[in-house]
């Protein structure tokens, strides 16, 4: 417990929240130059002049991309029903803390900005509005891991991919923990019960053990969406001007928005985002120029939108509201009474009494952990 106290106050000091921001700052920018350095930029130019005769592979891109982000607000919106928080608020609120992530140097204040948008201004629970946030993120995890899965297992040429390789592994780790944790609790995994994540999933947990219809509504909906997105860069390249099938597709994305969330990068992931798909569609044989022009239109056509909505919401709400410190400690204790009933959580004795004690320090934590 010393140890982790230790721990704990190194990563929340300013010494090491400017650690991650030079490390942003140089892994992004070695990311950045290795996809450019020997990039025949009158050759991508050419590429991206030739789409003024396949335009409608970008309008079928985009409403790919519209329907994949509906089906990820739907996927959190079925989680919290009764509350008064509209589906457009809830896809509103969720692209505001996915933008803001894109204006950041340190990509961690999407969940904490969601949750201080969706409390306080759209009157959620403090309690619901955690455990289905943490919930659709777990469904992130079953939908990555299992698409990832068919991807290595029917596309041959994707097994000596590094990234899809380690990217499994890792997601299916951690998708096997919470599963032991959903079955049998925190006790079962002895370094579970100091774990942040593996608190917020017990107690999500705890709250949504009732909804099993909708947890499964939602995990349809993340895994659709995820889905839909590489749809969406499976006719992009076609524009292009090279053909992958479709799961391999979708596997080449899920993996490159894995590892963008997980390596330092630059804001909007930039960066990390395009090496991770050339360095992919290179090991399947598709030349640097249209790997990387693909790769420069589909994060624009994925990262441009929520920014767009972030910024609207910026200048309707104010900085101050969604990046202010205690935030989230408002939030909570404006609701703290409602935090304590079994009604309200629509879940059993038990699973509020769990829910009283964790989601304070699970706020708190995800509150230091991701303010940059």
């Amino acid at each position: 417990m010393i140890i982790q106290g230790r721990l704990e106050n190194l990563i929340g000091s300013r010494l090491f929240r400017w650690f991650r921001l030079v490390l942003s700052v140089v892994v992004g920018g070695g990311l950045a130059w290795l996809v450019t350095r020997s990039l025949d930029w009158a050759e991508v130019a050419a590429t991206i002049r030739g789409f003024s005769d396949r335009l409608e592979y970008v309008f079928l891109a985009v409403a790919a991309l519209l329907a994949s982000g509906m089906l990820r607000a739907a996927r959190w919106r079925v989680l919290m029903p009764g509350e008064p928080a509209s589906f457009w608020q809830v896809y509103v609120t969720q692209n505001t803390g996915i933008g803001i992530n894109n204006l950041l140097p340190i990509r961690m204040m999407s969940e904490p900005v969601q949750l201080i948008l969706i409390t306080r201004r759209y009157k959620t629970p403090f309690s619901t509005a955690l455990a289905s946030l943490v919930a659709g993120n777990v469904m992130d995890i079953f939908a990555t891991v299992l698409l990832l899965g068919l991807g290595l297992v029917f596309v041959s040429s994707l097994r000596g991919a590094s990234i899809q390789l380690a990217g499994f592994v890792i997601l299916a780790v951690v998708t096997i923990g919470v599963l032991v944790v959903a079955a049998k609790g925190l006790g079962s995994i002895p370094v579970a019960r100091n774990a942040r994540f593996f608190q917020q999933v017990a107690t999500a947990v705890g709250l949504l053990r009732e909804r099993p219809m909708r947890l499964a509504l939602s995990f349809g909906a993340t895994t659709l969406s995820w889905g839909l997105m590489g749809m969406a860069g499976w006719l992009l390249a076609q524009g292009v001007g090279f053909d992958l099938n479709l799961l391999t597709m979708v596997v080449v994305l899920v993996a490159a928005s894995f590892f963008t969330s997980a390596a330092p990068s630059l804001p909007g992931g930039i960066g990390a985002y395009h090496w991770a798909v050339v360095y992919t569609l290179g090991l399947l044989g598709i030349d640097q120029e249209l790997a990387t022009t693909l790769a420069f239109m589909m994060h624009l056509l994925v990262f441009a939108p929520p920014t767009a909505i972030a910024l609207y919401m910026l200048s309707r709400v104010g900085a101050g509201m969604l990046l202010k410190r205690d935030g989230l400690a408002e939030a909570e204790m404006a609701r703290n009474g409602r935090m304590a009933g079994v009604n309200d959580s629509g879940a059993s004795g038990a699973p509020a009494a769990v829910e009283v004690r964790a989601l304070p320090g699970a706020a708190r934590r995800l509150t230091d952990d991701r303010r940059v």
